[in-house]
């Protein structure tokens, strides 16, 4: 029986495709290879401990002088009539729970009432508590010259 296809050797057909598929192929594989390389090379150095911040107090004249210039600014700002009664009080118990942090540690700033009572700073916390009404309250009889003349006694007076 006569075949009319007629079969070709392997070798006839073009090698030029099959080429090409391996460059391309041995391409990529050096190209990552020589990316990992270059990542790794350029990975930084492990990162260093974070480093505490050691609490260094100020010393108790540095802080006073501070602090006490910050009660002026208020008075003066609440004499020009540039703060009410509730925003002199406001600023009156951060100034006076700050200089409580810088000269001890003791972050005052973050706590109520009732954990500053707790931690035995009466000058502190009675000065606090007299701001409540001032600070919260729709009405109140506390005078706010008082209330500046208190801040300023506690901070002169400290020990």
């Amino acid at each position: 029986m006569p075949v009319s296809v007629e079969l070709q050797d392997p070798y006839s057909y073009s090698i030029w495709p099959i080429v090409l598929i391996v460059i391309v192929i041995v391409a990529s594989l050096v190209a990552i290879v020589l990316l990992s390389i270059l990542i790794r090379l350029r990975k930084p150095a492990k990162p260093k401990a974070p480093v505490t911040q050691i609490f260094k107090p100020k010393t108790l004249a540095d802080a006073q002088r501070e602090y006490l210039g910050k009660i002026a600014y208020v008075e003066q700002q609440y004499r020009d009539g540039q703060m009410d009664v509730r925003t002199v009080h406001q600023e009156l118990s951060a100034i006076v729970r700050m200089f409580v942090y810088d000269v001890t540690g003791v972050q005052a700033q973050n706590f109520s009432l009732n954990e500053l009572k707790a931690y035995n700073i009466n000058q502190i916390s009675q000065l606090i508590e007299e701001f409540y009404a001032p600070e919260f309250a729709e009405r109140t009889d506390k005078q706010t010259e008082d209330s500046i003349r208190d801040a300023r006694e506690v901070i002169y007076k400290w020990n």
